[in-house]
């Protein structure tokens, strides 16, 4: 009888991932299983954190400052939160002067390290701007880069 079932199972497609399904299923939402609910929809906005010189010539964040963009976007997400937490709002209400107080506070800790900016020596300031998309009614609105900070060399 448990040779018919395991030839049985062995005919089945996939069987390593129907055994996880299944597991999932009776489990349910347990720790550590999750639904991840973090991929299950997608914003209609989006903001991207970029760097300039004194020209607002585009440079590579990674090679120039040492940081991803997603982290600095990042930092100035959590720095952004922690000035609208002090009036009791959302950070997607902030002001331009709140986003300008975060933007400082990223941009002076990602020049701390100017041992990168060596390469961009030309550079007398680095710029730090804010560029969001949004999508409205199927159509990418693109909205003019934000000056947040400039930190002079």
């Amino acid at each position: 009888m448990l040779a018919k079932y395991r030839a049985l199972w062995l005919r089945v497609p996939f069987r390593h991932m129907t055994a996880v399904v299944i597991a999932l299923f009776l489990i349910k939402e347990q720790f550590p299983f999750s639904s991840f609910p973090m991929y299950s929809n997608f914003d209609t906005e989006a903001e991207v954190l970029f760097v300039t010189d004194q020209n607002d010539r585009v440079l590579p964040m990674l090679d120039a400052l040492g940081r991803w963009s997603s982290s600095a976007k990042k930092a100035y997400k959590k720095e952004l939160g922690k000035l609208t937490a002090k009036r009791k709002r959302d950070a997607a209400h902030a002001n331009a002067a709140e986003r300008a107080a975060a933007g400082r506070i990223v941009l002076d800790d990602l020049c701390a390290h100017e041992g990168h900016l060596a390469p961009y020596a030309a550079a007398t300031s680095i710029r730090l701007y804010r560029r969001s998309f949004q999508l409205v009614n199927d159509k990418l609105s693109d909205n003019a880069p934000e000056l947040l900070a400039e930190h002079s060399r």
